[in-house]
């Protein structure tokens, strides 16, 4: 039917004018994202033309498509997008797009243009007129505006095909806009973060530069721009020069003002900014690659040195080479030694995996009695640690007076004549491999030239086949370390504690074993991958480390996120709990991997040498004891103590009398009420489950759940809550409370296709409206088997039921994912509530949370309300309802009825209860 209108053609057209004028002067179409202009463009032309359909197409000509970036449908007034149409199915219809600015489809069902449509989209949708307008970018046509009216035939006035177009240019104007200020945005984004240091010259002038560049230089950002742009040009006869086009890279050693300097690679190019013609000038620090080509030279003449040094030592030389064990190549290098230098006694000592003590393994000229008392040197106070740790030659020519020996090396010496010495440092790549020591009962002069070239060469080529030795040995590394941290492993643990042990008995001290267990790490894992949980692991391995070192300790990754850490050497007891209290401090850290900030918690069981055992099994069972006492500990640090080794067993046992108190009367609810922020009043309660062991006492929630999750009591232990939470509601109502009951939800619930049936079975007997019960999920709930919980959750709601996603912004769910859920509330997270008054950051999040959610049609809970200052900032954010200690603590059903049947204040008290 055509549209009947008492208006007038002229007060048509001064209407379309005055919506075409407020629609182009809107600020929002300018300042919003591309999304929210469409959106309001869309809603805006169903309204002033009074169709039912708006929506604007983007064309991909090369590809054919046609998709639809935004349309309106008034009469339920959503907006949707993700349509698609090809050209090849709609010949007619792109051929006069091409061919017209506008296609004024009045009878759409009988129009040339547009009958492709109607058996599959216009009648089905019972269109009957369309008025559609080109988007046309640099002269061709880029997307369509699409006005689709429902009924019967529409003529479509001049009016309003002059409105339909130039709505049309103002959409393809937006577009541009968009597409320019997204590029900048890139542009500058690419500029701040990049990893080098980046300049922008203009006119001779250094105008901006990046954050990096600060960094580098080590000076503020007006001390950049104030320097000489000279600096990064280069160089042509003295003069600096412009490169005219292309880029240009070259070299220069550059200053800092504090006047250290670096080597920089400079790349020159031209760039437009802004409409002007700048030069680019990025500089990458190059000081580590120069350094290690200066590094390669050095080496590189080294060994053509060593090469002139072989022929005097060809023979040992090709000895060595064909060996790959150690004490073989001591021994060939002494009984060369002995020979060739005319020396009385020669020693080859080996640098001890620990790196504090030397070994002896191999000698000439010494008595039994001599090489016991001498097997071990310690590097400090040594002269081989001394010429170890300058990586040279040492002589001394009177041992008997010389203070760089260690005592009981000179009095071993002295009483078997020896009076002058030389210690050759074995290194490799600067890593201390071992020393070998040449003694004479004679004085010596000081070395010729020659002859210490000579023994230079025999040492390079020594150390050379130690390394080949040690390197041969890597497959006996692998089996000894973890591949993926590079620590020690078990096996290497045990063999490490029983020298730990000796020496710590010889010396009257003690020693300690720790084992630390990360909390939470299973979450990292199933949340985030395994990748991240690799890369986390590596960063935690890197952390102990760093706070271990400066303590005689040692760690180890024993598999998982287990670790055992080992002290060697131990003055007091105390000492090991005040190391493991910085362990835990140092990993409660965040640890930023990938861009993920992930926040750990360990538990650490210590357990001591000598007094909870002798031997590393032991002290590492006991340690896995004291570790699952941590767990319960406040500061997640316990010390081995008998009597939890009876305690274990019960917990253990927890999993059985948990199945008994569920069919018992041991589980109770408690109830903390919401408040509803914008009428003051209670909106409804929480359902927390408690359980009173006839043993242990009241046992809280977090203790015996984890449990009932790890077996097969999560489903039982969920039907009885809600049971017993609908039984209340029930009786609540009937008293005259008309308010709502809110459960949780395991993950374990998620993934079982039989608990929706279980739970509507219980609704059905206990009689209680659907609506009034509210189901609380967490996001890793959702994340751990998505496809199969958004089954489960779709068929919960299919009861009725309310869906509220809890501990919001913990998780790491995506937004998209949330959106396909049939949710009805978010309840924001405790940990952004409780600090957003004294950290803005928070307070920032759950501003944008609240928002978030109100786009998107739920309403907001916020958690762990405890001052009245929190509770008014959550109402001045538009939070819908607030519940914690500061409104109430949770109650039993008879406390909770009574503060129900009260007055509910507008404002809460100004007493606040204490912090959960």
């Amino acid at each position: 039917m055509l549209r009947s209108s008492t208006e007038s053609l002229q007060h048509l057209s001064n209407r379309l004018q005055s919506a075409f004028i407020r629609l182009a002067k809107d600020d929002a179409l300018w300042t919003s994202d591309l999304d929210g202009a469409l959106r309001h463009v869309t809603s805006m032309l169903a309204t002033e033309l009074d169709v039912a359909r708006v929506s604007v197409w983007e064309l991909d000509v090369v590809a054919g498509l046609m998709d639809c970036r935004m349309m309106f449908r008034a009469e339920p007034g959503v907006f949707e997008r993700g349509h698609c149409l090809r050209a090849a199915e709609y010949p007619a219809y792109f051929a006069a797009l091409s061919g017209a600015r506008v296609i004024d489809a009045s009878d759409a069902m009988h129009d040339a243009r547009t009958v492709e449509f109607v058996q599959n989209y216009l009648r089905p949708l019972g269109i009957g007129a369309v008025l559609d307008a080109t988007l046309n970018r640099a002269g061709n046509v880029g997307g369509v505006l699409c006005i689709e009216h429902v009924g019967s035939a529409r003529l479509w006035s001049r009016d309003e095909q002059s409105f339909a177009t130039s709505v049309a240019d103002l959409l393809a104007q937006l577009r541009v806009f968009h597409e320019l200020r997204d590029s900048e945005r890139r542009y500058r984004s690419l500029f701040d973060l990049a990893g080098d240091a980046i300049f922008v010259i203009r006119e001779g002038h250094i105008t901006d530069c990046n954050a990096f560049a600060t960094r580098l230089f080590d000076c503020s950002r007006e001390a950049l721009l104030a320097a000489d742009p000279v600096l990064f040009l280069p160089a042509t006869a003295g003069q600096p020069t412009v490169p005219s086009d292309g880029m240009r890279i070259f070299e220069r050693m550059l200053q800092r003002p504090d006047g250290s300097e670096f080597d920089a690679e400079i790349s020159l190019a031209a760039h437009v900014a802004g409409g002007e013609m700048a030069l680019l000038a990025i500089v990458r620090d190059v000081s580590t690659r120069r350094a290690a080509e200066r590094e390669r030279e050095i080496a590189a003449q080294e060994l053509e040195q060593s090469n002139n040094a072989l022929v005097v030592v060809n023979s040992l030389a090709n000895r060595l080479m064909a060996t790959t064990d150690a004490r073989t190549i001591g021994e060939e290098t002494v009984r060369l030694l002995h020979d060739y230098q005319q020396s009385q006694m020669v020693t080859f000592y080996v640098v001890e995996e620990d790196g504090e003590w030397l070994n002896l393994m191999a000698s000439e000229g010494f008595d039994g009695e001599a090489l016991q008392r001498g097997r071990r040197l310690p590097m400090q106070g040594s002269l081989s640690g001394l010429a170890l740790e300058h990586g040279e030659l040492m002589v001394s020519h009177d041992v008997a007076n010389d203070d760089r020996l260690d005592p009981t090396g000179k009095l071993l010496m002295t009483a078997r004549g020896v009076r002058s010495m030389v210690v050759m440092p074995l290194m490799y790549r600067d890593q201390p491999l071992g020393t070998v020591s040449l003694l004479y009962t004679n004085s010596i002069e000081d070395m010729r030239g020659g002859e210490r070239f000579i023994l230079q060469a025999i040492h390079q080529t020594v150390s050379l086949a130690l390394a080949n030795a040690k390197n041969v040995g890597a497959l006996e590394y692998q089996t000894l370390h973890d591949s993926l941290t590079g620590l020690p492993n078990r096996t290497r643990l045990h063999q490490v504690s029983t020298a730990a042990f000796e020496h710590a008995r010889s010396v009257g001290m003690g020693s300690a074993l720790m084992l630390l267990d990360l909390d939470r790490f299973k979450e990292v894992n199933d949340t985030l991958g395994h990748q991240t949980g690799d890369q986390l692991l590596k960063q935690v391995a890197q952390r102990l480390g760093e706070t271990l070192q400066d303590h005689d300790a040692m760690v180890f990754r024993l598999g998982g996120d287990e670790f055992a850490l080992l002290l060697r050497t131990l003055w007091l007891p105390d000492h090991a709990r005040i190391v493991a209290q910085d362990i835990s401090a140092a990993l409660r850290r965040p640890f930023d991997v990938q861009g993920v900030a992930i926040e750990l918690a360990a538990s650490i069981g210590i357990s001591l040498f000598p007094q909870h055992g002798e031997t590393s099994n032991a002290l590492l069972r006991c340690a896995d004891v004291a570790m699952y006492g941590a767990k319960g500990a406040s500061t997640g640090v316990n010390v081995y103590d008998p009597a939890q080794d009876a305690h274990s067993p019960r917990r253990l046992a927890m999993i059985t009398e948990l199945g008994s108190a569920i069919r018992g009367d041991q589980l109770m609810l408690n109830f903390q009420p919401k408040l509803d922020l914008q009428n003051g009043g209670w909106s409804g309660c929480e359902a927390l489950v408690r359980w009173s062991h006839p043993l242990l006492g009241q046992i809280p929630p977090a203790d015996f759940i984890q449990f009932a999750e790890m077996s097969d009591l999560i489903r039982p232990l969920s039907l009885w809550v809600a049971r017993a939470a609908m039984l209340q509601l029930r009786a609540w109502r009937e008293s005259g409370l008309n308010l709502g009951v809110a459960i949780n939800l395991s993950a374990r619930n998620l993934v079982d296709a039989t608990f929706p049936d279980e739970l509507a079975a219980l609704i059905h007997e206990i009689g209680v409206p659907p609506s009034a019960l509210e189901l609380e999920i967490t996001e890793t709930a959702l994340i751990s088997d998505p496809d199969r919980a958004l089954s489960v959750v779709e068929r919960l709601a299919g009861l009725g039921c309310c869906l509220s996603i809890d501990d919001f912004g913990t998780g790491y769910s995506s937004l998209a994912y949330l959106k396909r859920m049939p949710l009805t509330s978010l309840k924001i997270d405790r940990s952004f509530v409780r600090d957003m008054l004294q950290d803005e950051q928070d307070a920032i999040i759950v501003r944008s949370t609240i928002g978030l959610a109100h786009s998107l049609g739920l309403t907001v809970v916020a958690e762990g309300v405890e001052d009245l200052a929190t509770l008014e900032r959550l109402r001045d954010f538009g939070c819908d309802q607030a519940q914690g200690y500061f409104l109430s603590v949770p109650r039993t059903a008879a406390d909770l009825g009574g503060l129900l049947r009260s007055p509910p204040p507008l404002a809460p008290p100004a007493a606040a209860g204490p912090t959960a």
